[in-house]
């Protein structure tokens, strides 16, 4: 069963599109000629186990897939997902650059012998780290 893509509309003026998800550094796999690529830094602005929002001034054409990589800072060390299939499901322009909806293929995660998928996992922990961010913020 498919999950349901959520309803991403990223608008200059809505809470939330302001500020990248602090922490979250997500890179983008880009084809620059015949045999080469390189990995190019993006922003994030939403994420789920299933779907993120990036924003990035690629262009990458709908349905197309993307290998993305994921790191979430954290102390004393990060989590990293090191390369992810994701494939581009919905895309607007604003200004010079695009917002990317990316639905992710867990399939194309190595087989792990944890219980717990590793987007699952990284989905709590920025869950976490942003609550604790805002509480540390309402305190000061």
């Amino acid at each position: 069963m498919e999950s349901p893509t959520p309803q991403i509309t990223p608008q200059s003026t809505s809470p939330g599109f302001s500020d990248h998800i602090k922490g979250l550094f997500i890179r983008v796999k880009v084809r620059r000629g015949f045999l080469k690529k390189e990995w190019v830094d993006v922003k994030s602005y939403l994420f789920d186990e299933t779907h993120c929002l990036i924003k990035t001034d690629e262009v990458f054409p709908l349905n197309e897939k993307i290998i993305l990589s994921i790191r979430l800072q954290l102390e004393p060390t990060d989590l990293v997902i090191d390369s992810i299939v994701a494939k581009v499901l919905k895309k607007k322009k604003e200004c010079s650059c695009f917002y990317y909806n990316l639905e992710f293929d867990e399939s194309s995660l190595k087989a792990t012998s944890a219980t717990e998928s590793p987007l699952v996992r990284l989905d709590t922990l920025i869950k976490r780290k942003q609550l604790i961010n805002k509480k540390v913020l309402d305190l000061s």
